[in-house]
């Protein structure tokens, strides 16, 4: 049996009160959310449970170094008491966070490359959307997505790819209409998503050039752990090809379906979910019911995660 998989939260895992309570436990998680804020310039204590948490969620320049700092900080936590993720990876923003967790960027590099990560994504947010569709497969929902683009010349593209029913798709708001209305007449249910842009499609074309150039200025060296691309969809291990990977992210679909499936298919039993939700958790557990999941933000003490001994193989 093969070691475990460490999962690291998208931005959709923020709300209030996040890593307040392993901030007020753990020595190790204060020190890291205490020096992310040195290296962003600003007290993200605030904006994690203070008196700004509120309006962080419609901040994508600060929910995301806000969420890859809290998950960032279990890491460290579960380091101490020897828990360690064998291979990682993200979902979306998750996959920056685990570049960070492997070695491949530096604590501070990788604070710095997150927060322009989320900069660029926010200055680029607002002449878009995103939207959960459900109950229509995914072969039918491209041709939608095709359609509409052709007929209006605004692109509309299936974006995330979270689970066997539940698809997301990205792009112009009038494309994104007419796309619901189209599952409608499918018997498929739309659910708009509260997010700041249309992720992962062609209307950040501007901000990934941007995120890219600030990439060429940041140092990637060998993962010490292995770093599984979900934009390459397997484990890398140069560090250029990492680079590459993550200035592509932004513009490519998150398979999170067929990333999950790849790793248990080469003998992955267990996966961990590091950071303040159990979204990832409970999309595992729709793709494969036989894999053994859990995330620590369902554990007030991390320590409980060592005694869980074989249903995660640690």
């Amino acid at each position: 049996m093969k070691g475990i998989i460490f999962l690291f939260d998208g931005q959709g895992a923020f709300r209030p009160g996040i890593g307040n309570d392993i901030y007020e436990r753990y020595p190790r998680a204060k020190a890291v959310i205490d020096h992310s804020s040195e290296v962003l310039g600003y007290d993200l204590t605030g904006y994690l449970w203070g008196d700004r948490a509120a309006e962080t969620s419609s901040k994508t320049s600060v929910a995301q170094p806000a969420i890859s700092t809290v998950s960032l900080a279990y890491a460290d936590v579960l380091r101490d008491i020897g828990v360690e993720g064998t291979v990682s990876l993200g979902h979306s923003l998750g996959e920056a966070t685990a570049a960070i967790y492997c070695g491949i960027a530096s604590f501070d590099d990788g604070i710095r490359m997150i927060k322009k990560r989320g900069e660029v994504m926010e200055a680029a947010g607002g002449k878009g959307a995103m939207m959960a569709v459900l109950n229509i497969e995914q072969p039918a929902l491209e041709e939608m997505c095709r359609k509409v683009t052709a007929e209006i010349s605004e692109p509309v593209v299936v974006a995330n790819i979270n689970a066997p029913n539940q698809i997301v798709i990205s792009g112009s708001h009038e494309a994104i209409k007419r796309v619901a209305q189209s599952v409608a007449e499918n018997q498929g249910r739309a659910i708009a998503l509260n997010v700041g842009g249309a992720w992962h499609s062609p209307h950040l074309k501007s901000a990934a050039e941007n995120f890219a150039g600030f990439l060429d200025g940041i140092a990637f060296k060998e993962p010490k752990r292995w770093f599984y691309s979900v934009v390459e969809q397997k484990i890398l291990d140069d560090p250029a090809v990492i680079k590459q990977s993550l200035k592509d992210q932004m513009l490519a679909q998150v398979n999170w379906v067929q990333a999950v499936r790849n790793l248990r298919a080469i003998g992955y039993l267990s996966f961990l979910e590091i950071g303040p939700s159990k979204i990832l958790k409970d999309l595992v557990t729709r793709i494969d019911s036989g894999a053994a999941v859990d995330s620590v933000a369902l554990h007030g003490e991390l320590e409980k995660i060592k005694l869980l001994g074989s249903n995660l193989n640690i």
